[in-house]
């Protein structure tokens, strides 16, 4: 199958999703655009992120230009949009953000996972965030980019303890 035009911009409504269907929502359009020769180019090219640079530098640079150039925004409902949707627009929730991570660490060629931030409650842990970790010289780094005070390799809860907010 041939990779998507970046013209084919969608957002998807998700009501009553799970936050586990959403971590692979996300997963999925990471590889899906991560694998399109221009998210190639904007990852060289406007990120500053190629394979002359150490990785750990590739995903330095990936991390600040998503947080720096992309506001997190909360939506009415939940939905997910592409990661070209994100750069077009400028903004997204933390899915959204993830995802536009996720597909310039793919076209980096620099492994990557989804994660799901949970608070406890009475009936068991209640996910409400998620983020990409990516694998740099054999250890998973944090890529948080919804906040704009985030530090690269900087943990969502350590963030949050950081800012004294509590969820």
């Amino acid at each position: 199958m041939p990779p998507p035009a970046l013209s084919s911009l969608r957002v998807v409504r998700l009501p009553g999703r799970s936050p586990e269907f959403t971590r692979r929502i996300v997963a999925a359009l990471g590889r899906l655009y991560g694998n399109h020769p221009l998210m190639r180019y904007i990852a060289v090219h406007h990120v500053g992120a190629d394979s002359t640079l150490p990785a750990v530098e590739q995903a330095r640079r990936v991390h600040r230009w998503v947080r720096d150039h992309h506001r997190f925004v909360l939506e009415a409902g939940e939905q997910v949009q592409t990661p070209a949707r994100t750069i077009i627009w400028g903004y997204g929730d933390c899915d959204d953000l993830s995802a536009l991570v996720a597909a310039l660490l793919t076209a980096l060629r620099i492994e990557w996972r989804a994660m799901l931030l949970a608070y406890a409650t009475p009936t068991g842990p209640k996910p409400f965030h998620i983020w990409i970790q990516a694998m740099i010289d054999g250890r998973w780094v944090d890529m948080e980019v919804s906040d704009p005070t985030a530090r690269f390799g900087e943990a969502p809860a350590a963030i949050m303890a950081r800012r004294r907010v509590a969820f």
